[in-house]
């Protein structure tokens, strides 16, 4: 339960990220625990995961531990670096790879990822597939609401890649129960 949105506009991307953190049906508001980033930080790129809040642990150990292992410079490298560390997933965090569907084609890896970076913005699906953004994108659970904000502001010449991005959380954080503020973002310029 979140919103994330990625926006790519006039020579610059953007990322945002809202702050609830949920176990079960509880919240966890921040000022209640100590606020942790669901956007990290790794050789120039921003990534943001959506799903069990295990992920973001599971990422910011990997982020730490093996920085040179990211290479999310394209779709062809991001499949690459996301199957590598699919083993590591599997052998050393434990991950359980099953899912609801039995005619599922491969091993999940359980994530669903937003990347922005200075050669654009990704989307990153449990079978590892990657998927390269033109405008906008956004996940979890107030992800309609987001997309729905950010497709009705990115013609507005007014507003900036990042402030495009932050109304696409703040349309989440208003409609979707399981997303709420403060947010957090961040932009990168083109190459």
């Amino acid at each position: 339960m979140t919103t994330l949105t990625v926006v790519q506009k006039g020579g610059v991307v953007a990322i945002a990220a809202d702050s609830l953190s949920t176990q079960g049906s509880w919240k966890r508001p921040v000022g209640f625990t100590r606020r942790a980033s669901k956007i990290l930080s790794v050789n120039g790129s921003y990534i943001a995961s959506a799903g069990w809040a295990a992920h973001m642990a599971v990422l910011q150990s990997l982020v730490r531990s093996r920085p040179e292992e990211f290479d999310l410079s394209s779709v062809d490298s991001i499949f690459e670096t996301f199957r590598n560390l699919h083993k590591t997933l599997v052998d050393d965090y434990y991950l359980k790879t099953e899912e609801e569907d039995d005619d599922q084609p491969y091993e999940s890896s359980q994530f669903t990822v937003l990347i922005a970076n200075s050669t654009g913005i990704y989307e990153v699906q449990e079978y590892r597939q990657v998927i390269q953004c033109e405008r906008s994108w956004a996940l979890g659970s107030g992800c309609e609401f987001a997309l729905g904000a950010m497709e009705a502001l990115y013609e507005d010449a007014s507003l900036s890649t990042k402030e495009i991005a932050e109304r696409g959380v703040q349309m989440g954080c208003m409609f979707d129960a399981g997303s709420s503020l403060p947010l957090e973002s961040y932009e990168v310029k083109l190459t």
